[in-house]
């Protein structure tokens, strides 16, 4: 660690929330947009992959100290926000967070604050998580040991960001349902920035495709540390950026049992939309 100095590590989950801008059909209005994201069949779709991958995989973290806002809609179904406080009861790390349509950025900043606060940090590493996304069981442990160690090797106090650049991509509708990829910019899996506390910048400050070009970045690839789902609710064309990996069949099955505690079969539910 780096002396004197301590990170605090938030975490930022949208699920299907209404902000005023951000999605890529926001042109379409509010209306539109509500009734796109509250539409039951694609709710349905949307808790499956949350429950499978995002949620199974934060609680999976080897290191439990951080928090994470779910961030939802104040007008987000009964049905569904009962749903999903039961999910989250038990998991401490988790704080549900209900805001009304906001411009994005704006409902990004009331979300992070809205977390609890340790008085002793120094610096802020958010990180963000999308709600159909799967993060590798060490993401937050490597966010901590690589942010307390650029800590101590940095001479500017300008914020940084970590990446993981190799992952996996999941579609179940695939004759090859999970593939492994290299990256050529950041995927916003597990990414995060680290900031001196009391500096507003955090990891949704600009597209996470374009850090490299405003920010120091130190990315890896020594191992797969994301699963991205594709499939027909993909608010943005999730599709590789970069090159082919060469992980053979097993080593894609190892590497979904050590890392994210998954197999193919809990995969292959996803399929219909249900978890079991």
């Amino acid at each position: 660690m780096a002396q004197g100095k301590k990170v605090q590590i938030k975490g930022l989950l949208r699920f299907s929330y209404l902000s005023e801008n951000g999605f890529a059909k926001s042109t379409q209005g509010l209306e539109q947009m509500r009734a796109m994201l509250y539409e039951p069949a694609r709710m349905m779709r949307r808790f499956a992959l949350f429950e499978r991958l995002a949620l199974h995989t934060l609680k999976l973290q080897e290191d439990q100290d951080f928090t994470v806002a779910i961030l939802i809609g104040e007008d987000f179904p009964a049905e569904a926000r009962s749903r999903l406080e039961d999910l989250l009861h038990g998991f401490d790390a988790a704080h549900l967070v209900a805001l009304p349509p906001m411009v994005h950025i704006q409902a990004v900043k009331a979300a992070y604050d809205a977390l609890p606060d340790d008085p002793a940090a120094t610096h802020i590493a958010t990180f963000r998580q999308d709600d159909d996304d799967a993060m590798h069981r060490d993401t937050i442990g490597r966010v901590r040991k690589i942010g307390n160690h650029m800590l101590g090797l940095r001479e500017t106090p300008d914020p940084f960001v970590i990446a993981f650049n190799r992952g996996l991509y999941l579609n179940p509708e695939a004759e090859e349902p999970v593939t492994e990829w290299y990256e050529r910019a950041p995927l916003g899996i597990g990414l995060a920035m680290v900031a001196e506390k009391g500096n507003p910048a955090t990891v949704f400050r600009r597209n996470h495709r374009q850090f490299m070009q405003y920010y120091d970045c130190y990315t890896e690839v020594a191992q797969p540390m994301w699963i991205r789902s594709v499939h027909q609710d993909n608010d943005s064309g999730a599709q590789p950026t970069g090159r082919a990996g060469t992980l053979k069949p097993v080593g894609i099955r190892r590497c979904l049992r050590r890392g994210f505690g998954l197999n193919h079969d809990m995969l292959a539910t996803l399929k219909t939309g249900e978890v079991t």
